[in-house]
């Protein structure tokens, strides 16, 4: 996306019209990483996973 179109995203984002959330199939923490980033070439999900917790 370039990014003269950032303001546009972010409003779809905040009328609710982009829904980026749903692209999140799970959060785990650093330490759940260590077994998770491994796995991730076999695309076994639906979503990514975030590390949200340190």
């Amino acid at each position: 996306m370039q990014a003269y179109r950032y303001d546009a995203m972010l409003e779809m984002i905040r009328c609710g019209k982009l829904r980026p959330e749903k692209l999140i199939e799970k959060t785990i923490s650093l330490e759940e990483s260590l077994t998770a980033l491994p796995d991730m070439d076999r695309f076994s999900g639906v979503g990514v996973k975030v590390i949200n917790r340190f």
